[in-house]
């Protein structure tokens, strides 16, 4: 209602943030916005209308706080229009439950505003709802994860996600990255404490997490289900941003070449790791002329993988491989003339 806005429009005069005229004006506009979404057909743009002036005024107001550098009053002014804005939203989703993009724009205003606890309560309710939908279950997953720092509420929630969604791999690729994160914020916690010469004795940092074994479990329960090598490689890349996923890294390569050698991707994947593979390095400063001498060497080493591979599988789509390859590295004014003959 208009008349509950009267203390924080007033509180708003008092500090010197707007004039007696501004207040007057936002009254009208606010009381032709309120008439809207109290008529009985309701319009969802009215609704966004509102919405959209209320978030223009809380922007308006940090910008006169930082001009005259006043930051008191908070809980009797911004506080109260957030809890407008929260429930034209509630309002709003309940209304029109199906509006995917409706419930987003809750969330990035939560976000934006820091509304931890409101944003738990919108994510849960919005699963709810379009708990088809697996893109959702990932960000809220992720939410819990990076912003609340919770990788139990973040595990939970993928769990949840997969009893409707088995065999989807991007579930499974953001669960397996979350449980990667999460071994590794312990190994640095520990790191730390052990640096400061804790007692470890309280905190319960088991050698099995910390090297990653949640991860092995969600992948092999993911090979299960899902089959075919992009989820393989989807995987692999994910573990190489992790610096203690060896033995890991070497049990879904392993994988891959047991279970998809037929498979072109694999071949090319293979051939491709050898620019990464490098050779022992040599003693001393490394040259421009040393570093194109190895670049043309692990080249080298990648056609011999492709040569393998059109012998092997000399299908068209791994003739594709190996000239997209070629081309790749052409374009990249490769010195290695071999490769430009090929």
């Amino acid at each position: 209602r208009v008349e509950d806005r009267v203390p924080e429009l007033e509180q708003l005069e008092r500090v010197g943030l707007f004039t007696r005229a501004e207040i007057r004006a936002v009254l009208r506009k606010a009381s032709a916005l309120e008439y809207k979404i109290q008529r009985r057909a309701l319009r969802k743009e009215d609704f966004i209308n509102y919405i959209q002036y209320e978030i223009n005024l809380l922007e308006l107001i940090k910008k006169r706080r930082a001009r005259i550098g006043y930051s008191f009053k908070k809980e009797e002014i911004e506080h109260s229009i957030l809890h407008r804005v929260h429930s034209l939203f509630n309002r709003a989703t309940g209304k029109w439950k199906d509006d995917v993009q409706l419930w987003l724009s809750h969330v990035a205003f939560c976000k934006q505003w820091n509304a931890k606890h409101q944003l738990s309560k919108v994510f849960s309710t919005m699963l709810a709802i379009h708990s088809n939908k697996p893109a959702l279950w990932i960000m809220a997953a992720k939410w819990e994860m990076e912003t609340r720092l919770s990788s139990e509420s973040a595990r939970h929630l993928f769990l949840r996600a997969l009893r409707f969604h088995p065999e989807c791999p991007k579930l499974y690729q953001e669960y397996f990255r979350m449980e990667l994160m999460h071994a590794e914020k312990q190994r640095k916690e520990k790191k730390e404490f052990e640096k400061a010469k804790m007692d470890l004795g309280e905190f319960n940092y088991s050698e099995e997490i910390l090297n990653g074994e949640m991860a092995r479990i969600v992948y092999r329960d993911a090979t299960q289900k899902i089959k075919g090598v992009e989820f393989q490689l989807a995987v692999l890349s994910i573990a190489k941003l992790f610096d203690f996923t060896q033995d890991l890294q070497k049990e879904i390569l392993e994988n891959l070449q047991a279970n998809y050698a037929d498979d072109p991707l694999t071949w090319d994947y293979m051939a491709r790791r050898e620019l990464d593979l490098g050779s022992l390095k040599a003693p001393g400063h490394p040259t421009k002329q040393s570093k194109v001498a190895e670049m043309a060497r692990r080249e080298e080493r990648c056609c011999a993988v492709f040569d393998e591979a059109v012998g092997a599988l000399p299908t068209e789509n791994m003739w594709k491989c190996y000239i997209t390859f070629c081309l790749e590295r052409y374009n990249r004014k490769t010195n290695s003339e071999e490769l430009k003959q090929k």
